[in-house]
């Protein structure tokens, strides 16, 4: 697997493309990123959202347009997002063809002989997940490198994203992290800092 990264927009949102034999995966198309895809993308196999905030989908509608067989996933809990300018920032909605339906665990896919799986980590918004693809995590804005995605804003929940947390603190599998915004990490970086973010959650909800 090939990966090309590319942030886009006021908030440098990174789009991944995943370069296989098979075809391309695109993962969070922000901002003005459509042409770029378009540039990169022969035979694009599936365009895959983290999660529903609209400077990580605001392209999904284009590339829906120049790519119309083209399958648009991410979890059932962020579709409305997808559905509809609910944000009210001109978004140009596009319906997902297909959704994820694991509650705080772990579901996978394939496409074209390629697996792809989903882990749900509410919190940052209700259907937030860290995507892996060939042992490698795209984390959207979950995790980011020495930090974790804000939990205050509308369809936030800070319990979530405590409990969220819990669990990847106890992953066992040492993989490199891809997030929407900033550079690289890997999951053993990231945990030496969970407890102090965990710590801070319970502070603020007190």
């Amino acid at each position: 697997m090939e990966i090309l990264k590319h942030p886009f927009g006021d908030y440098q949102t990174n789009c991944y493309i995943l370069k296989f034999p098979q075809g391309q995966i695109i993962v969070d198309a922000g901002i003005g990123a459509s042409k770029w895809v378009i540039e990169q993308c022969e035979n694009p196999l599936a365009l895959l959202n983290t999660h529903g905030h609209f400077d990580h989908i605001w392209s999904n509608a284009s590339l829906r347009e120049a790519f119309p067989q083209m399958p648009l996933i991410c979890h059932q809990k962020d579709a409305f997002m997808l559905e509809s300018d609910c944000f009210e920032l001109g978004l140009i909605p596009s319906a997902p063809t297909h959704t994820i339906g694991v509650e705080k665990g772990s579901e996978s896919i394939k496409i074209e002989g390629i697996d792809i799986t989903f882990h749900h980590f509410p919190g940052h918004t209700p259907g937030c997940c860290m995507i892996e693809i060939d042992s490698h995590l795209f984390s959207g804005d979950f995790i980011f490198y020495r930090c974790i995605g804000r939990y205050d804003f509308a369809y936030s929940n800070p319990g979530d994203m405590k409990e969220s947390l819990q669990r990847f603190k106890n992953l066992q599998r040492d993989l490199p992290i891809h997030p929407g915004h900033g550079e690289d990490t890997s999951v053993a970086n990231e945990q030496k800092h969970t407890d102090m973010w965990i710590t801070r959650i319970k502070e603020e909800i007190c």
